[in-house]
């Protein structure tokens, strides 16, 4: 009964063990909207260098036609809130043609993004345009949103063309709907997402705080680091550079208690299978022992070695067969919240268990099979 114990705990720890290991897997390789791969992050500060209004607009500007056209650059553009590197942005809105049933309808994110934001990141227009230098202070207001807020908003519609509503502390806005972005991760793995439009950092309805530049590299993003750096210094020297990080580094930085999670369950986990295979192993190596005088009888009768071999593995197999049954009905007891994936992982955890049973149960089950039957016999 000790051995059907550890054999069940050892369940249970492999499939929690499973269970994080398939979710950090999931959360690393699920689509985020975008190419993730060499893109690197540059966050600047044109506040503290004495930027204000339209000014900070046009150093932007600056510096991103200076990086546009470095070696190994293949596309570059900016916004305010970044990828994975920056605040976060919400208001209240009004939809043309909705009706909203309470104040949590009217919310929605928003970002400030630069020229080409959506094509150079690489995130697909489903309709429309993308926001361009021409989308200025000259010209009306615009808005690119994403499918989740085309869907609530604009159900089986088509929403360029329509407008939003917001107000930004006093002032009030009044933008034209102009696009429709795929719905794209920029801020946590774990959220679904959320509706969010995007408005021209030329057209601003908030204070810009910092800017986050997108740069799309050919090769690695570290490579470009020093040239970029180089290149916001000629522009002025005053200008602040608060980090450059590479997309996939600040993505898996998000990660970091779901890698220390997985980690710690799977080394448990294989710690339990390894003890529950050494308490197998010993309890069957010991009952072998115990009844060498009985499987030496046996064969002098005329029973074979399989047989010998069978009568040893099956006591084996009913131990652990009975510690895995005990595992996955406390498993589906203690793990209420992961009931509905237990399937992906449960059988695999439960088959990689009875084969090492099955080999800590061969080896004393194989030393019973070479018993000399004369020498157990005057033994006795």
């Amino acid at each position: 009964m000790l051995v059907a114990g550890q054999v069940a705990i050892s369940i249970v720890l492999l499939i929690g063990a499973g269970l994080f290991l398939r979710t950090l897997h999931n959360l690393k390789t699920q689509d985020v909207g975008y190419n993730p791969n060499h893109l690197t992050l540059m966050r600047v500060d044109p506040i503290s260098a004495g930027y204000r209004g339209d000014e900070v607009g046009r150093v932007c500007k600056n510096i991103l036609d200076r990086i546009a056209s470095l070696p190994g650059v293949h596309a570059a553009t900016f916004s305010e809130n970044g990828l994975f590197y920056g605040p976060e942005s919400g208001t209240m809105i009004e939809v043309e043609g909705f009706n909203a049933s309470s104040d949590k309808d009217k919310q929605a994110r928003f970002d400030q993004v630069g020229p080409g934001y959506f094509t150079r990141v690489g995130i697909p227009l489903l309709r429309g345009r993308d926001l361009t230098e021409r989308d200025g202070a000259d010209t009306p207001r615009v808005a690119v949103i994403n499918e989740t807020m085309a869907q609530f908003y604009f159900p089986g519609g088509n929403p360029v063309g329509q407008h939003i509503g917001t107000r930004v502390g006093s002032q009030q806005f009044q933008l034209e709907i102009v696009g429709v972005a795929r719905d794209a991760q920029d801020h946590g793995l774990w959220w679904k997402p959320m509706r969010r439009f995007y408005v021209s950092f030329f057209q601003p309805i908030d204070g810009i705080t910092t800017v986050n530049f997108e740069i799309r590299t050919v090769g690695n993003p570290s490579s470009v680091a020093a040239m970029l750096r180089r290149e916001v210094q000629a522009v002025d020297r005053n200008l602040m550079i608060l980090g450059i990080r590479d997309l996939k580094s600040l993505m898996d930085q998000t990660l970091v208690q779901e890698h220390l999670i997985a980690r710690l369950s799977a080394f448990f986990g294989l710690l339990a299978v390894t003890l529950a295979a050494i308490g197998l192993y010993g309890v069957m190596a010991y009952e072998v022992t115990q009844r060498t005088s009985e499987i030496g009888l046996r064969m002098a009768l005329g029973a074979q070695r399989s047989a010998v071999l069978k009568l040893v593995l099956k006591k084996g197999m009913r131990l652990t067969l009975l510690g895995v049954t005990l595992g996955l009905l406390g498993a589906l007891a203690l793990t209420r919240v992961i009931r509905s994936q237990l399937y992906e992982v449960s059988a695999t955890d439960s088959l990689l268990l009875v084969l090492v049973a099955l080999f800590a149960c061969w080896i004393p089950a194989r030393r019973a099979t070479r018993v000399d039957p004369v020498v157990a016999l005057r033994y006795e």
